[in-house]
This record gives structure tokens, sequence and C-alpha cells, in this order.
């Protein structure tokens, strides 16, 4: 009796420590996974209540690409530190010919009893790889199979596999149940509840849609993300005011982290002008909304190490800004500063009390060049810094200090000569009592 006793005993604590593998965290902002935050909701912070300011790129093929070092090297490179995967689907199987299939069997004749665990462990080792890296994932769970809810049942020990062997990576940042794929709406609702009531480390849970102009599913309890895709270029009908501004204030509306996780890439999508995806990038990072550098090596050109999209460069500049700011304080904002000029577009994020404003405006072409604009400010009363920037570098173009004496009426000053876009930081320095609106008295 007393054998048998030891006997149980041994096999509770060998299954108990199998069934609860050691958490994988990392240096630096990695040491957590990052959840949307209880009091800046539209943002992600991690348990030790640091935000995050995320930069996405593509990177279909990762873990199974030829040279993943190379991967993350280019993604550091661009400014991201999240790339976004796919665990199942054949991306560009012309170019690359490969099939990330996580079960037995083949595509042909699968088994959805059992699973690759050779794939498995090249997932892992590629998942903590990424996470030395300071690379965060976006794990897109179905990329090329398209289940429907009558199959929900065959699917689950998925959904286990995937819990049990990668939500105890911290660098996961969420579950992506399908990519740009929503016929199969009862399946996801099934899917994306079963990933928020098991995960036991939260991950936040999401799905996407294709191009639209506003989030996909941001009513459902169990859509964490508000998930756009903008796959346009800079065609005569995708306006920066129209459409990308537009889009961007849309999506940031639902009190969750508003994320276009897949832009308008070159070629495919004719997104050709470097300048032009310059200012997609800021409209929507000025609009309280992460982006996405969707690009060609990130596709199928994933295996190619030479390979550059003109443009990249301004990634790191746009990403290392916001990082240096508590972006996550600033909401959008349409009242406390406007920039004068013809056929500007612009977008405006400050903090409640406007002790710090960020403006960013933009030609709607490219190469054009603004003269005599002015800045309309409407500020608490106080002494302010004022620094003019080029976006494309953070150059900085002028720099002034300037006294608001009321809320009552907007104040204008002259702001200096730019090409294409501008980017105006106004910080409060020293605060005065408050004057009020008139009407208000």
């Amino acid at each position: 009796m007393r054998h048998l006793f030891w006997a149980f005993f041994l096999f509770c604590v060998h299954g108990c420590s199998l069934s609860t593998p050691e958490t994988v965290t990392f240096d630096e902002i990695w040491s957590s996974p990052f959840r949307p935050d209880k009091n800046y909701s539209n943002h992600f912070s991690n348990e030790d209540g640091e935000f995050v300011y995320i930069l996405n790129k593509t990177a279909w093929a990762y873990f199974v690409c030829e040279y993943p070092e190379k991967v993350l090297e280019n993604a550091k490179k661009h400014g991201a530190n999240v790339i976004r995967v796919c665990l199942e689907g054949t991306p560009y199987p012309e170019a690359l010919g490969y099939d990330l299939w996580p079960w037995g069997g083949t595509r042909e004749l699968p088994d959805y009893t059992t699973f690759n665990e050779d794939y498995w462990d090249e997932v892992e080792k590629r998942m903590r790889l990424a996470g030395e890296h300071g690379i965060g994932i976006d794990l897109v769970l179905y990329f090329t199979l398209k289940p429907e809810a009558d199959e929900v049942d065959a699917h689950k020990p998925y959904w286990d596999q995937a819990i049990r062997r990668l939500s105890r990576f911290s660098n996961l940042l969420t579950w992506e149940i399908m990519n740009e794929y929503i016929k199969n709406e009862s399946f996801q609702d099934v899917a994306g509840r079963y990933f928020k009531e098991n995960d036991p480390y939260s991950h936040p849970v999401c799905s996407s849609d294709g191009t639209t102009d506003d989030a996909l599913w941001p009513e459902k309890d169990w859509m964490d993300l508000a998930i756009v895709h903008t796959c346009t270029g800079n065609q005569e009908n995708y306006d920066l005011q129209s459409w990308y501004l537009g889009i961007a204030q849309n999506v940031g509306r639902y009190g969750k982290p508003a994320f276009n996780n897949e832009s308008g890439r070159e070629k495919r999508h004719q997104n050709d002008d470097p300048v032009h995806r310059r200012k997609q990038g800021w409209l929507f990072a000025n609009s309280g909304v992460y982006w996405t550098w969707h690009s060609w090596d990130g596709c199928e050109g994933i295996n190619d190490t030479t390979y550059t999209m003109e443009g990249w460069q301004y990634l790191p500049v746009m990403k290392e800004y916001y990082s240096s700011i508590p972006f996550w304080k600033l909401y959008p904002n349409q009242t406390a500063a406007r920039v004068k000029g013809e056929n500007l577009v612009q977008t405006t994020l400050t903090s409640p009390s406007r002790d710090l404003s960020v403006i960013y405006c933009c030609t709607r072409e490219t190469d054009r060049k603004v003269t005599g604009g002015e800045l309309n400010i409407r500020l608490n009363n106080g002494v302010y810094a004022i620094n003019f920037y080029n976006p494309a570098n953070m150059e900085r173009l002028r720099e002034i200090t300037y006294t608001t004496k009321s809320l009552r009426s907007a104040t204008s000053i002259s702001i200096p000569e730019f090409t294409d876009d501008l980017l105006i930081e106004v910080r409060n320095i020293s605060q005065r009592e408050k004057t009020v609106i008139q009407g208000t008295e």
C-alpha cells in the first residue's frame, strides 16, 4: 500500500512538472507579458507597470525561414519590436515552398489528433530567439486553413497545444485567431473565448479582416484589440485625410489598444512612395494607433538578406520619439492645436492637463513646401517650450518659449518653413492659475 502511495505521489509530481512548464521571460521590455492597461486601456503595460510603444513588422515564415537571426536583426534595424508570424500556413507557396503544418499527417491528409513535435520544438526555439533579441510575436493561428463551426472539436487540441507550449513566453504579444478571414465568425467566437478562458498568462486575443475602414468586431468580449488593415497605397482613392487619418480616428475610439497590424506594401499594394508611407505611419501614431511596416522582405522575400525598401529608415525615428515620451497619457484632441496652411492633414495628441501636446501635420503631395504657416494653440495659462522637428530625422528646426494667457482664445505662432511634414511638441515648463473659456463664468 505504501509502495503504491509513493508511486502515485511521484507520478503526480512528475506530471505537474510537465503540465506547468517554467515561464520564459527576457531582459528589457519582454520581462513579462503585455496586456491592455487597466487605467490607460488604449495601450499595453506589463506586470511591472511599464508601457511599450509597439512598432510591428511582417515576418510570416519566421518559424521556418532560412535565416531567422537576420529577420530579427532587420526588425531591430527598422525599429520594430514585434513581428507578425503565422503558426499555420503556406505563405507565398510559389516563392517559398513552405508548409507550416502543426499537426500530424499532411495538409492533404491531416491528422488533427497528433502533432508535428519537431516543428513545435523549432517554434519554441525561435520564440525564445526572438525574445532574446527584444522582439515580441503577433502570432497568427490560422493563415491558410479556414475551419468552420462544425470543426471546433477537432481543433481544440490545437488550441490546447498552443497554450501549453507557447503561452509561457512573455514575448507573445497576442493570439491572432485568423489572418484576413471572417466568414467563419461563429468558429472564431468559440476559439477567441477559448483562449481568453484557458490561457493562464492572459495574453490578449484578436483576429483580423482584410482592408476596411474600421476595427474588426470591437464589440466582441474576446476581442482585446481594435484591429484594422490598410493594404493600400497613395492611389487617388486613398487620401491621407479622408482615408488614412479617418481610419486611424475610427479605430482609436473603442477603449482598446488600436493596432493597424498590416499596412500597404510596395508593388503588391502600390504603396511605393516612401515619404507617403512615412506620413501614413505618423498619422496613425499621432492618433494613438500602433502601426506595421508590411514589406516584401517579410513576405516572399524573407530569405533575401540584402533587400530593403526605401523608407525603412523613417521607422526607428518614429518609434524612438514616441518611446521617449509618456505616449500612453496622450489622447486625440481636435481643439488644443491646429496648423494653418493650405491643404494640410493634421492630428494632435495631448494630455488632459495639456502639459504635453504633440501635433503632426503633412502635405497630401510628396515634396510640397509649406511657407507662412501658423500654429494656433489653446492651452492652459503657463509658459511652454515649443519645438519644431523634421519627422524624417527629428532634426530640430526651431525652438521657442511661449507664454499663454488664457484658454479663452487660440493664439497664433508662426511655424518654420517645411517640406512634406512637420512635428510640433509643446511642453509646459511653468503653470499659472487657470482661466476659463468665456461663457462659463
